[in-house]
């Protein structure tokens, strides 16, 4: 495997929520790439066995994806997640496993059995790092929501999506990105790294790992070529939010407390004016503060 010494040539960011552009590198990765920052390895690009790639095609045909933002970062995406999730305060009450794990059996064991494929590689090449990511991820997190001995806890598949300039902030400290890419009748959507100014070309059947929690990283544009083209990146993290996360049975009793009191106070508040309901009375009559 090919190996490249990048070094930092400025802070840049300045780019975060912006779109990345070609004039922000002159290095282009398109091969199986080791990349060192001081002769110590800070990032991989390597491609997968074919049989996979069918895998990871089959995910990006068949998923249904919503629209949302990110736990953490607040990124806008249009993905399917996958694994387990942290509870929110709004919309996710508990933490546990997503809808999606039901709702797509067969594409939650496939992306899962990708994810082993690049725990595996990950290990193979970063052994020391890989280490690390275990260690943090197993104190740091309940095993309940952990899937073997997998570094990372959730996997997204993010369908045409091309996220601008950021960092993963909302991702565990310490442990690093993986991503793989499937995509047919694209051209361009490349993953830019301004700082260094080198981008993968993340061309089908590529992963890389980085740690995307310091490195601020985009996805240049694409340009769909075919009716049936598409681009999906599985990225494979762990949300910095579970390690608040009890045991799943002490998460699926406090959903049950939370729902019947949320219930209860929609039946107390029921045609109540929204003066009535904006003095805050019903709260102190009922004790429900």
């Amino acid at each position: 495997m090919k190996t490249i010494e990048i070094k930092k040539t400025k802070d840049r960011k300045d780019l975060i929520g912006t779109k990345p552009l070609k004039e922000h590198y002159n290095v282009l990765i398109t091969e199986p790439t080791i990349l060192t920052k001081d002769g110590k390895i800070v990032a991989v690009y390597d491609k997968i066995p074919e049989s996979y790639k069918e895998l990871a095609k089959k995910i990006s045909v068949t998923t249904n994806p919503n629209r949302s933002k990110r736990q953490g970062s607040g990124v806008p995406t249009v993905s399917s997640v996958f694994g387990a999730i942290a509870k929110n305060g709004v919309r996710i009450a508990t933490c546990r496993g997503t809808t999606r794990n039901k709702d797509e059996k067969e594409n939650f064991a496939a992306i899962t059995k990708l994810a082993k494929l690049v725990s595996d590689k990950y290990k193979e090449i970063l052994p020391e790092q890989y280490k690390k990511d275990v260690e943090i991820t197993r104190s740091l997190v309940e095993a309940d929501y952990l899937f073997g001995d997998l570094p990372f806890t959730t996997f997204n598949a993010n369908k045409n999506q091309l996220i601008k300039y950021h960092i993963d902030r909302g991702n565990l400290k310490g442990v690093m990105s993986n991503v793989l890419i499937s995509r047919r009748g694209v051209s361009g959507g490349e993953l830019v790294f301004p700082e260094y100014g080198f981008a993968f070309a993340q061309q089908d059947g590529f992963y890389s790992v980085f740690d995307g929690e310091k490195e601020v990283h985009g996805v240049a544009d694409c340009k769909f070529i075919s009716k049936d083209a598409y681009r999906c990146s599985f990225v494979f993290y762990t949300l910095d939010q579970m390690k608040h996360c009890a045991p799943y049975l002490e998460e699926m009793e406090s959903e049950k407390k939370h729902y019947t009191k949320k219930n209860n106070n929609r039946s107390k508040t029921f045609g109540m004016s929204k003066k009535e309901f904006a003095s805050n009375k019903w709260q102190e009559e009922n004790g429900t503060e």
